[in-house]
């Protein structure tokens, strides 16, 4: 009998992110890997870990590769397994039996291939059995990947796998099946083609914890188009979409050797409607629209109507278009007429298979500007401070239909991915920027019961490495005040100088000829109350263990 899949556990999304985990996130020495790793990881998780294609090590050269350079949420996983499935062949270098194969094969691919003999649907395991010439184990774990990640492919209780109307086959390479660098390199992220990354997140955690960042990293990564806007209070559908303004327009007739100028109305696009029209004239190539603090404006206010089109479906196109307004709809034909969308006909004959039965041609409507309908290469990507005190609060409805991503506090690590070391530079002397966001950050956990206002690694910005004082009093200090403790009191001992009185804001000022300057004594007294005040807690803690 045979094995597809190892039995170890199910591929599933919290199978990924915890393997994803313990692997470590950068290339070292195949030595120093498995120096670092549990030793019972080689005995059984290695196998599913290297058959989804998550780290490749090569001992003849002595290195190792991890897939994923930082930790996953679930939907970023989920969106791996979709494209991995597709990918998937076997016999491979992971794969102890099947050694009778000349070549690997696809597993999708061939699966699709059976089906299509047998009118779309015939039982797994027969289909299995006569693809690879072999009696295949561990059918459950198939048919629960299959079922869950393939998004063509549907098996019933009783084993009988039917292929859905949206079906393709995506997988034409062939492999040599020892070949763990081919394996490896086959699952790469950087192009998935069927689901690929989530289409809409939102970047949400305490200020400071690089959410933006990581958006630009990923950015960068694929060097992609992007398109960014920040919310606030006053942002509504025309600043987020477009909407006609007057502009200035020559009329070809000189007057007193001067062409005259006449006002005329035109459709100018915002963020929105320009990253629309990048995305279907260079489809399939990625394009975002990124939404800096999203929770500060009116989503319900700013999206209207286009809150239907972020429900996508499994290839990443919106489920429901939406009746383009005559403004847009003039807009949109003529950008696309003048350009041109860069659709094939067989890109445009599979859009418009997913519509088969709503629409005669889907692609023509859209093309025309009849019909606004999100491309599956149009990533919306959002931030989100938790400290925000929100004017218009996100309802249900508009969070269902975006993934989350927490960032937490974690230590900065700069591009080589070693920890930064920023220090506090007041008084002549140099204090540990960590150190002190480690106990601040339990102080204000302690005192508002909330993770919400707590501060990230780069909530403030450092000079090769150095906080000045001045930035430490206008950014740290004056958010402590007032966004943070103002509304509990300032009764700890963190809050008293060396007299035993409360330090108030402006008391890190002083008066000098030239106005005002911090007072770099307080501003260090402050930091040794908290650090001294943290160590005596973690103390006591200790003890009470």
């Amino acid at each position: 009998m045979a094995d597809i899949l190892c039995r170890w556990r199910n591929p599933s999304p919290q199978t990924v992110c915890e393997l994803v985990s313990i692997l470590p996130h950068k290339s070292m020495s195949s030595n120093d890997f498995r120096l670092e790793m549990d030793e019972d990881f080689f005995r059984t998780p290695y196998q599913l870990a290297c058959q989804l294609g998550l780290y490749f090590e090569d001992k003849d050269k002595d290195s190792y590769t991890p897939r994923f350079e930082h930790d996953i949420a679930e939907s970023e996983a989920t969106s791996y397994l979709e494209m991995w499935i597709h990918r998937y062949y076997v016999p491979n270098p992971y794969t102890k039996s099947l050694r009778t194969l000349d070549h690997p094969i696809y597993l999708i691919e061939a699966l699709v291939k059976k089906l299509e003999e047998h009118g779309g649907s015939y039982n797994l395991k027969a289909s299995l059995d006569e693809i690879f010439s072999d009696e295949m184990g561990n059918l459950d774990i198939v048919r629960n990947t299959i079922n869950k990640y393939s998004q063509i492919i549907t098996v019933d209780n009783d084993n009988t796998a039917k292929l859905n109307n949206n079906y393709k086959i995506i997988m034409k390479q062939i492999y040599n099946r020892n070949d763990k660098k081919a394996f490896f390199d086959n699952f790469s992220i950087s192009d998935m083609e069927v689901s690929n990354l989530s289409k809409q997140i939102i970047y949400y955690g305490a200020p400071g914890t690089g959410k933006s960042h990581e958006i630009k990293t990923r950015i960068k990564a694929e060097k992609a188009s992007h398109t960014r806007t920040t919310f606030h209070p006053d942002s509504d559908y025309s600043t987020f979409v477009g909407a006609y303004k007057p502009t200035m327009e020559k009329t070809g007739v000189i007057s007193n050797g001067k062409e005259e100028t006449k006002i005329s109305y035109r459709f100018v696009p915002q963020s929105f409607m320009q990253a629309y029209i990048k995305a279907w004239k260079n489809y399939p190539s990625p394009q975002y629209l990124i939404i800096e603090e999203i929770n500060r404006g009116n989503c319900a206010q700013i999206f209207g109507d286009l809150f239907q089109l972020l429900d996508r479906n499994g290839l990443g196109f919106s489920d429901y278009p939406i009746v383009a307004d005559n403004d847009l709809s003039k807009f949109i034909k003529d950008e696309l007429a003048r350009d041109g969308a860069s659709l094939n006909d067989a890109q445009k004959e599979d859009i418009n298979n997913m519509y088969q039965g709503e629409y005669d041609n889907v692609v023509k409507e859209v093309l025309n500007g009849n019909l606004l309908l999100l491309p599956s290469n149009l990533y919306i990507y959002a931030t989100m401070n938790t400290s925000d005190q929100s004017l218009f609060p996100i309802d249900s409805a508009f969070k269902r239909r975006w993934d989350w991503q927490y960032t937490p506090i974690t230590q900065g690590i700069d591009h080589n991915g070693d920890s930064l070391k920023w220090k506090i530079e007041v008084n002549g002397e140099e204090r540990d920027w960590w150190e002190f966001l480690q106990a601040i950050n339990k102080k204000i956990g302690s005192t508002t019961d909330s993770e919400d206002k707590k501060l990230g690694y780069f909530f403030i910005k450092a000079q090769n490495g150095i906080i000045r004082a001045e930035t430490f009093v206008a950014k740290v200090i004056f958010y402590l005040w007032n966004d943070v403790f103002k509304d509990y009191g300032f009764d700890d001992k963190i809050f008293l100088n060396e007299k035993g009185e409360t330090l108030s804001f402006p008391c890190f000022y002083e008066d000098c000829e030239l106005g005002k300057k911090v007072n770099e004594k307080r501003i260090a007294k402050f930091i040794d109350n908290v650090l001294e005040t943290n160590k005596k807690e973690s103390d006591i803690e200790t003890v009470s263990q």
